[in-house]
């Protein structure tokens, strides 16, 4: 029996806030499936008031049923390409679906269908053109997913755009087991790093966040992301102002040596997932201090044990540095991009 929505009974409802969201968005993510962290009102609200990467406008779709059930929600953003991925000219903008920090982009539904991507693709032809943009498209899609299959049935190919990697916390069982699955010369130059850095006096800690995190603190976020060639990609301003919007469920993983914080993480822990959100350490700092041990080893350490203690199923690991992560225990995810024109 088919039981996809009629497209006759569809519509979409455009709104530019977070407080016009149908009160249905609530609780959309958990029952969708997807990310409550990316897709729940908080994380929603904190980008949109302060962007981490510049947003030129918000826009919100809704796909509802001809009983006004809400079925399916897609936050858009008038945005360019701070990684240069998608080919777009210098300075354009276009409308994409999540924001760059988002690296698990879902259509939001319980029943992911082509005909639904097919009124969401529609609403997101009309938005962009009404913004005078000449691209639309759907960023970090991870390939496999219904998501990507309801896409591609709405005759849209994904492209290669990036690839984030996953530990499987649950099948590790506990800190001792994730060490038990990596291969005997990385466990020992893990544990290595460790008892190198505990011998230093080095102490990983985790916290929830201050208040008022001063930008500077945050810098060294900014210095991983110069270090690969991505300046600007981290603002610490931007992160400072974020922060105060997004209390639920964040973490601040920190590696510190005599007061000085050597490498430092934003977590944000949900039902089933804690992500590393965002890092930072700086390798040529730590080359010039002459440091016998890894401090971005530890800030993994500090990360991983953090999922272990907050009991859930997944760590996410973030996108890049694959060789590095997967020596780790990390698989890769590839995520695509789906662009179209308005």
């Amino acid at each position: 029996m088919n039981t996809s929505p009629r497209t006759d009974a569809l519509r979409t409802r455009v709104v530019r806030t977070v407080e016009e969201l149908s009160p249905q968005t609530a609780d959309l993510a958990s029952r969708a499936g997807v990310s409550e962290f990316y897709y729940g009102h908080e994380f929603l609200r904190a980008y949109e008031r302060e962007p981490i990467q510049p947003v030129r406008e918000v826009h919100y779709i809704e796909v509802l049923d001809s009983a006004d059930r809400l079925l399916a929600l897609t936050p858009c953003y008038v945005q360019g390409d701070p990684l240069r991925a998608l080919g777009l000219a210098d300075g354009e903008l276009a409308l994409l679906s999540h924001v760059w920090h988002c690296s698990d982009t879902q259509l939001a539904s319980t029943s992911a269908t082509p005909e639904l991507a097919g009124q969401v693709v529609a609403a997101m032809r009309k938005v962009a053109a009404t913004a005078g943009l000449a691209r639309c498209g759907f960023i970090n899609v991870p390939g496999g997913t219904a998501t990507a299959r309801a896409l591609e049935g709405t005759g849209l190919t994904g492209k290669s755009l990036d690839t984030r990697y996953t530990v499987d916390l649950a099948a590790m069982g506990d800190w001792e087991g994730y060490l038990a699955s990596l291969t005997s010369k990385t466990r020992r130059e893990f544990r290595r790093h460790l008892r190198r850095a505990e011998e230093c006096g080095v102490r990983i800690t985790d916290r929830a966040p201050d208040d008022y995190e001063a930008p500077e603190s945050l810098r060294i976020l900014e210095v991983l992301m110069e270090n690969v060639g991505s300046t600007g990609y981290y603002s610490k301003e931007r992160f400072s102002a974020f922060l105060p919007y997004t209390r639920t469920g964040v973490r601040i993983v920190e590696v510190v040596l005599d007061g000085e914080i050597l490498a430092k993480a934003i977590m944000f822990i949900e039902a089933a997932k804690i992500h590393a959100w965002a890092g930072g350490y700086d390798k040529h700092s730590d080359k010039r201090k002459g440091l016998t041990f890894s401090s971005y080893s530890c800030l993994m350490a500090g990360m991983l044990q953090l999922g272990f203690q907050a009991g859930v199923a997944t760590f996410e690991g973030g996108r890049r540095n694959g060789a590095y992560k997967e020596r780790f225990g990390m698989r890769p995810k590839e995520l695509d991009a789906y662009m179209f024109d308005a």
